[in-house]
């Protein structure tokens, strides 16, 4: 059985902007939630609620069950239905809303919100559904590095949140989920902390949102920051090929004095790097770069035979994020080996943090940190709705 979401999720996949007012641009009309696909297709999960909770059935929004103490089994499918320590037959979908925050457990793992789970089969899918102010929470907190400062954790804040609108408003239609926790590295909300800067970030800076101009209409896009630029940032399209985001880099000036500070070197043999891309021998390695940033997106390596093409992404996780530490770098074969050597740290997009950190300290606010990282957008925020 495939599941859809009807009454209780209506307003979830409500468009997030309208065009009531023709004369204008589509403006935003309300904050939404995020759904988060944890586990596809699996056996089943350990799912607790600490407390009181209320069970829904996402296909017409009815109250099927209810708890006041609290409940803790394995939920998986049956040929008659779910089973979550009691069974609903012939329901293959349940929507569990826990009454308390921070109650919520899913095989030891706390997240905020509620959880759907769709039964297919013998198999169940999980997914999270949380307002994005949590959601931001979540993400940052699992991020943060100690030594930045409140506005530029405020700024990240922003660009976290507006990609989340993002990934909602350009989620397939036949997904019952927005994201996928593997793809975005979500890993829950026991890192989040009242008070904390993350928590003081999300709150002072809460339903804002970048907004581009594209074909009549103010909407985010994906946008993202990284560690160090060395000097300059790419384009979000020319290093995640992805469209959507604005198509230019820009200077960054406090990076790019530091340059030399930031050059890292990286060897690794050629026998050794031609096994973990399955090739027989490594005779050249031709970068991928963008003309403007000198920044590489992809590498094409070849063994004589054949030609191996690999996204900057993928060559790093190969090789681990410690050694290839940026995406601004050269190859060179010598000897027995192939020699990487590059400046700064992260993929080169979007927000550089060491230059952000900076500017703050040169008594920048989170507005104009932002404006000179993504000049072509503006602020917008999702309270400010028009009667």
């Amino acid at each position: 059985m495939i599941p859809r979401i009807a009454a209780l999720f209506a307003i979830m996949s409500a468009p997030l902007f309208s065009d009531l007012d023709t004369d204008r641009v589509l403006e935003p009309i309300a904050p939404r939630n995020i759904q988060i696909l944890l586990d596809k297709e699996c056996d089943g999960a350990l799912l607790e609620v600490q407390g009181p909770y209320y069970i829904f059935n996402p296909e017409n929004g009815s109250q099927i069950s209810a708890g006041s103490s609290g409940k803790r089994f394995m939920i998986h499918e049956t040929e008659d239905g779910l089973k979550w320590g009691e069974e609903f037959p012939g329901v293959h979908q349940i929507y569990v809303k826990p009454i308390s925050k921070e109650s919520l457990f899913i095989n030891g793992i706390q997240y905020d919100g509620a959880v759907a789970i769709y039964g297919i089969g013998e198999t169940v899918n999980i997914v999270n559904d949380i307002d994005i102010e949590s959601f931001v929470k979540s993400m940052l907190a699992q991020q943060m590095q100690n030594t930045l400062e409140p506005e530029v954790v405020s700024a990240m804040a922003i660009l976290a949140r507006t990609d989340a609108y993002y990934s909602v408003m350009n989620a397939p239609t036949f997904c019952f989920w927005h994201v996928n926790a593997k793809d975005i590295d979500y890993q829950g909300s026991a890192l989040v902390v009242d008070n904390s800067p993350v928590d003081k970030a999300v709150e002072s800076t809460r339903h804002l949102i970048l907004v581009q101009n594209g074909e009549g209409q103010h909407l985010p896009f994906p946008c993202t920051w990284t560690e160090n630029s060395a000097g300059k940032t790419a384009s979000y399209a020319a290093i995640f090929r992805k469209e959507g985001a604005p198509n230019q880099g820009v200077e960054a000036p406090h990076a790019k004095l530091k340059r030399a500070h930031s050059k890292w070197r990286y060897q690794i043999g050629k026998k050794t790097l031609a096994h973990l891309l399955d090739m027989s021998e490594i005779t050249a390695v031709e970068l991928f770069v963008e003309p403007k940033s000198t920044k590489v997106y992809g590498a094409r390596i070849a063994d004589g035979k054949q030609r191996n093409d690999i996204d900057f992404f993928t060559l790093q996780k190969l090789l681990g994020k410690n050694v290839l530490q940026s995406s601004d770098f050269t190859v060179s074969l010598k000897d027995h080996n192939v020699i990487f050597e590059g400046y700064g740290k992260g993929h080169g997009v979007g927000l550089c943090l060491y230059s952000a950190n900076a500017l703050a300290q040169n008594g920048e606010n989170a507005v104009k940190i932002l404006s000179k990282f993504f000049p072509e957008t503006y602020l917008y925020n999702l309270n400010a709705i028009p009667q």
